[in-house]
């Protein structure tokens, strides 16, 4: 039994149905990103800043942010070594930090202005120093996928993009090859 071919409507609902999904597989492209935030320690009192503690991560929404001023996520873990050979095991997420400010001499005065390095930072993860932290080792993973620095250990979920972004368009080509043909 033959099916019948899609009217024109039909046919234009479906393709910006499929336009609308790759759009959505596609890597962020607007240079912001919305990532989870969490710091060691609380803010000062006076400073008036939301509390998000990473010894109470939770994936919930509480600890989520919108990060204008970077394409990144970041996790760093680390462990610190403390008196009697205790070793304390610690987390930090956020935006990965892209932006940074310079002076420019503009109409006889000099001015802060601001920029984001969009190449600063590469998909994955890396063992290095923190300058701010004296630790035995730290870790840096980044991430470019809206809340990508909620697990563990943060991964690369493009390839799992990727090859569902292969499967869809295969399945509708294969629609629209037994929905258009002639009778």
């Amino acid at each position: 039994m033959m099916t019948p071919p899609l009217s024109f409507r039909t046919s234009l609902i479906f393709a910006t149905a499929v336009v609308c999904v790759l759009i959505s597989l596609l890597p962020n492209a607007n240079g912001q990103i919305d990532c989870y935030e969490c710091t060691v320690h609380p803010p000062e009192p006076y400073m008036n800043l939301t509390t998000r503690l990473c010894s109470k991560f939770d994936g919930s929404d509480h600890y989520k942010v919108h990060c204008p001023n970077s394409t990144y996520c970041m996790k760093k873990s680390f462990q610190l070594e403390l008196q009697a050979g205790k070793i304390v095991k610690g987390n930090v997420r956020g935006c990965a930090p892209q932006k940074y400010d310079y002076q420019v001499y503009k109409n006889g005065s000099w001015k802060v202005e601001s920029a984001v390095e969009y190449d600063s930072f590469k998909k994955g993860c890396f063992s290095g120093n923190d300058d701010q932290l004296r630790t035995a080792d730290t870790q840096f993973c980044y991430c470019d996928d809206n809340l990508c620095n909620n697990a563990k250990q943060t991964t690369n979920f493009s390839s799992h993009t990727d090859t569902i972004a292969v499967i869809i368009i295969y399945n509708i080509m294969r629609f629209l090859k037994t929905h258009t043909q002639p009778a």
